[in-house]
């Protein structure tokens, strides 16, 4: 089993923008929905665990929260390291191929998983319409927001599947 960054892009590709210094800093967008996410998250949980065992006044709300941002934490987070080729893949096969074939099978499968990341995203906006109507429980949040994280997920991923597409057939060296 391999990372799929075996032959990862090249670090200012991958991190920093061109023509800027890398350093700790939010450079995607997948980076800043994912860390407000993370916040949310964990604000809840803790504000949950304390409104329970500390004020004895467990706060209803923190199970809608907390899933809402899960929801959009693992979608877009998922996006964040598909954009950096850190996807786990099984090479047992393909690295017995020629070089030259596991190339093409790997231009392959991206376009294969530009495909499927586009049809979830299909799928989750038509989930999000089809929810338009419908609220949490006790907040009374939309339902399509929730499955609004699936969409931007998979359309994120869809995204950065295009860009290594298209670095694929420019040659810049994206294995």
């Amino acid at each position: 089993m391999a990372l799929e960054n075996a032959h990862p892009l090249p670090p200012d590709a991958m991190t920093a923008a061109p023509g800027k210094t890398r350093g700790r800093r939010i450079e995607t967008l997948e980076q800043l929905i994912a860390i407000v996410a993370l916040v949310v998250l964990a604000g809840a949980i803790i504000w949950g665990v304390l409104s329970r065992y500390v004020v004895t006044t467990p706060a209803a709300w923190v199970e809608e929260v907390s899933s809402i941002a899960f929801s959009w934490l693992i979608f877009v987070g998922a996006a964040e390291v598909h954009r950096r080729r850190l996807h786990i893949s099984v090479d047992i096969l393909t690295s017995l191929l020629p070089k030259g074939l596991q190339r093409g099978l790997a231009f392959v499968v991206e376009v294969l998983v530009l495909g499927f990341c586009c049809y979830a995203a299909f799928l989750g906006a038509e989930q999000a319409l089809a929810s338009t109507g419908s609220f949490t429980s006790i907040l009374r949040i939309p339902l399509w927001v929730n499955y609004l994280g699936l969409t931007v997920g998979f359309g994120l991923m869809a995204f950065r599947s295009a860009q290594h597409i298209v670095r694929r057939l420019r040659g810049s060296g994206a294995h």
